[in-house]
């Protein structure tokens, strides 16, 4: 609907806001090193940027509990594996992926 900025869009308002940016289509270090904190921030839900994601608000990701997590150590049959690359190879990507290297 055109609420909402792109995220191309808020980049850009994001650089040319920047208190080091000169005009110059030059987006030095300091300009991309917040840039990619800024961003990591909106992933993390620490930083909403309203312009970006409007009423969603990004539940904060906390490390606390992170590592308690026991890994699966079961190790994968070679027939699920089969049959898991076979449904992936039949996605209607993948056909078209085939269809244009035929093609070629």
């Amino acid at each position: 609907t055109g609420d909402l900025m792109t995220p191309a869009t808020w980049l850009r308002k994001f650089v040319r806001s920047h208190p080091a940016y000169k005009g110059d289509s030059v987006v030095s270090q300091e300009i991309a090193y917040d840039l990619t904190i800024a961003c990591k921030e909106i992933g993390e839900g620490a930083r909403h940027e309203a312009d970006l994601l409007g009423d969603i608000h990004i539940q904060p990701i906390k490390a606390d509990g992170a590592y308690d997590v026991k890994l699966n150590a079961k190790k994968v049959d070679n027939n699920d594996l089969v049959q898991l690359l076979s449904r992936y190879a039949n996605r209607q990507s993948f056909s078209d992926i085939n269809t244009v290297k035929s093609v070629l």
